[in-house]
């Protein structure tokens, strides 16, 4: 192409050149004339020619982004599928462990009744130090009547706070500043040392009213032991760190 261009612009300059060395004028002009066209027509080829390239490239830009887009919309759709069928599955898995955790409820519901009525049997003999700790969770155990209405899972909890703190003060020696019933009918104030659920001994701060007391049917029962004060103090002093620690008897009544 390049070379019959050269070619055809080389043949219209010669025409020229022998048309005027003749001189005839009429073909100088139409010479002139048609190498005028011939240029015209060539500059209008590559305006074309650089505008359809750009074209081109813009075409060809604008379907590298279309099939981007349709990959992405081909993507996303395989991963809906997916997802649907991941969703249906998790649902059904969720609906299976539904079932299951309502019927573990219904087997706890039916069993927290017995448990309840043993806690409030044993909040009835509780020490008062621990049964002020936790009056209010002996207040949340419901009766039997009024059980329905109180989700298991909330009644369960409160039990074994309860029972928690049963066993708490269980394993632990607590002193308590407490009133007690002297031998002649009136009020005096007592240190109360309890170890466990299981034995207590309270003292006066003369040391002169002493006693001992183990857990009832109905409540402690205490046991004035006159004798033991001075003993029951020494142990008080140790559990306060006042004094050394040594081994002292004290009265022990076991049930």
């Amino acid at each position: 192409m390049v070379r019959r261009t050269r070619r055809a612009g080389l043949a219209s300059l010669l025409l020229l050149a022998a048309a005027t060395a003749a001189g005839d004028t009429s073909v100088l002009e139409t010479t002139q004339n048609t190498l005028g066209k011939w240029v015209e027509t060539r500059q209008l080829i590559s305006r074309t020619r650089a505008d359809w390239k750009a074209d081109q490239e813009m075409l060809q830009r604008t379907v590298a982004m279309f099939a981007g887009e349709l990959e992405s919309l081909a993507e996303q759709s395989r991963t809906v599928g997916t997802n649907s069928l991941e969703v249906a599955r998790q649902r059904a898995e969720a609906e299976v462990q539904k079932a299951e955790l309502e019927a573990g409820l219904d087997v706890l519901a039916r069993g927290l009744a017995p448990l309840e009525a043993r806690l409030r049997q044993i909040a009835s003999v509780l020490p008062p130090p621990l049964l002020k700790t936790v009056q209010t969770l002996v207040d949340r155990l419901p009766e039997e009547a009024a059980a329905a209405g109180v989700p298991p899972l909330k009644r369960l909890q409160t039990a074994i706070t309860l029972m928690n703190e049963i066993e708490k003060f269980n394993a632990m020696v607590t002193l308590s500043p407490e009133m007690r019933q002297d031998p002649s009918g009136g009020e005096i104030k007592v240190q109360v040392l309890y170890l466990g659920l299981a034995q207590a001994w309270f003292v006066d701060e003369a040391g002169g009213f002493a006693g001992s007391g183990v857990p009832g049917t109905s409540g402690w029962d205490w046991t004035v032991r006159e004798d033991a004060g001075a003993r029951i103090k020494r142990v008080i002093a140790m559990y306060e760190e006042k004094q050394p620690t040594e081994f002292v008897a004290l009265p022990v009544e076991i049930k």
